[in-house]
């Protein structure tokens, strides 16, 4: 081994932390400039009186009990009657069944509706459906710190911090290459009446049993259409009943405030051509959805979230449309969503026949599936992509849903 010359290097921050060390402990020492000047006849003035300003405090003497304290002033929109709102970090404590109760809503059956036709995709598309769960899951470039790890069994324990692509990124990437390789396979003139947007905020006050409650959400994607979709179902729902929550009441883990302001708001103008909703695409990050008690988010709470976000964007919708006193619609508005973390998709189809919630006689209509996974595994495995598990039942679905125009 050839045999180099070694480098004196100099440690640079220590040696200018030890020079800082032993210069703080220097001493002013006395030189006799003092008695030069004075000797000289020039004035010598301590500089303290000019570096300090000398404070004189006036006293004063306060005669009899001081007044009161100035009150509170109250914050911006104050009201004395507490508002119930729900936003999209909640999570329903009894999940799907409050839901039920708050937006006096029942569900016919399992599955979607019997006038849903799920076909089989070809097999070229089934190729490019993986393609995109690889781009958006493994190839993408992002490289942001991920949530922490936690495992119940070992909680204290610190697992290495793990880099990757976001939740929130995986979500838009995933759905919005999924409907373009949906637009590419159906007819152009099926396209042209769809418009997709992103972050649309929906809000919508009511009162129920007493309460009132506004739900504040955000449709992270929308799929918007020229003509409204058509009722599901024309069944008599009486023979119905809402799920019995007692002794808990409807309005558990909603957030309490007095400071609000009461408006109907639907984000997309009425003027303009494409304005019904078609299907609402929900992003589920775990990070951000919480139970108020720390305890990991269940399935029937997510499900729950679905049927909250659907119903606040059709009865925002309804009230843009049919006015804002309507109370029994002139005809039913039907809403499709689709909620996904990335790897587990759930279908639900909503059905809005009233805005009188505390009206027994006429129900509002869900249908939902269970959780479909999309993939098991997809992941580097020894340096190479890996995807196993593909399931294109979840692509037959979203076929089906963006298909639909009656």
């Amino acid at each position: 081994m050839r045999v180099t010359q070694v480098l004196s290097k100099q440690h640079i921050g220590w040696h200018f932390q030890n020079h800082w060390h032993v210069q703080g402990k220097r001493k002013v020492l006395k030189t006799a400039a003092e008695t030069v000047l004075k000797a000289k006849g020039i004035k010598i003035v301590d500089p303290n009186q000019f570096l300090k300003e000398k404070v004189v405090y006036e006293r004063f003497d306060i005669i009899g009990p001081r007044g009161p304290r100035p009150q509170n002033i109250s914050p911006p929109n104050w009201h004395d009657r507490s508002l119930f709102t729900y936003e999209d970090h909640n999570a329903l404590l009894e999940g799907l069944n409050q839901a039920k109760v708050l937006t006096n809503t029942v569900q016919i059956q399992e599955g979607l509706p019997e006038n849903y036709l799920i076909k089989d995709i070809s097999r070229e598309l089934n190729r490019k459906v993986k393609k995109v769960i690889f781009s958006a899951h493994v190839f993408d470039a992002e490289q942001q710190k991920l949530a922490k790890i936690k495992d119940p069994e070992r909680p204290a324990f610190n697992f290495p911090r793990v880099y990757g692509i976001t939740q929130n990124r995986v979500f838009k990437l995933l759905i919005n290459k999924l409907l373009s390789l949906i637009e590419t396979s159906v007819e152009p003139n099926l396209v042209r009446q769809r418009y997709l947007a992103e972050n649309l905020y929906f809000q919508y006050p009511f009162e129920r049993n007493g309460d009132l409650i506004q739900f504040q959400l955000v449709g992270d994607i929308v799929l918007l259409s020229e003509k409204p979709l058509s009722p599901i179902t024309s069944v008599n729902v009486n023979e119905f009943e809402l799920p019995n929550l007692f002794p808990i009441k409807p309005t558990v883990t909603l957030n309490e405030t007095n400071s609000y302001i009461l408006e109907t708001i639907y984000p997309v103008t009425m003027q303009s051509s494409k304005h019904h909703p078609h299907t609402l695409f929900i992003n589920f990050d775990k990070e951000y959805v919480k139970n108020l008690f720390e305890e990991e988010v269940t399935e029937d709470q997510i499900f729950g979230r679905a049927l909250l976000k659907a119903f606040t964007a059709t009865a925002s919708y309804a009230k843009s449309q049919f006015g804002e006193d309507v109370k029994k619609l002139p005809s039913p508005v039907t809403l499709q969503t689709v909620q996904t973390n990335g790897r587990q998709f759930h279908f639900g189809v909503f059905q809005l026949n009233t805005l009188d919630l505390d009206n027994s006689e006429i129900r509002n209509i869900w249908y939902q599936t269970p959780a479909m996974s999309l993939f098991d595994k997809c992941a580097y495995v020894l340096g190479k992509p890996v995807l196993e598990g593909y399931n294109r039942t979840v692509m037959n679905h979203l076929l089906a849903f963006y298909n639909n125009n009656n």
